[in-house]
């Protein structure tokens, strides 16, 4: 009986938690990039009041943070963030997440597809 030698295949299977890893943090921090540039300008000022001023909190918030390997969350630190993505019953929605999402998953499926025609 032959014995089939795995020790590179060993070694690659190793290195793919790292590599993993690796990628999902890139691909969380372009996530923050493009929320940061969607991000409401003036969330808590509406259009037509200039009154109150420019805080910036909800762009200036939005950040990355590992939780455990493999898992990467991009979140707003203040707390009408939610609101301003999803709206309330007084307040049309101005969605950042989402789209910042989409846009990042729309550059991997064309990368997927250079590599894998």
């Amino acid at each position: 009986m032959t014995k089939l030698d795995t020790r590179m295949l060993d070694a690659i299977a190793a290195g793919l938690d790292m590599k993993t890893d690796d990628v999902l943090q890139s691909v969380a921090f372009q996530v923050e990039a493009e929320a940061k540039k969607r991000a409401p300008r003036d969330p808590q000022r509406p259009p037509m009041n200039p009154a109150v001023p420019t805080t910036g909190a909800l762009k200036n918030g939005i950040h990355t943070e590992k939780k455990k390997p493999r898992l990467y969350w991009v979140a707003d630190s203040v707390n009408y963030g939610i609101f301003q993505e999803l709206g309330t019953s007084r307040m049309q929605a101005r969605p950042f997440m989402i789209p910042a999402v989409e846009k990042v998953r729309q550059y991997l499926d064309d990368l997927f597809r250079k590599l894998f025609p």
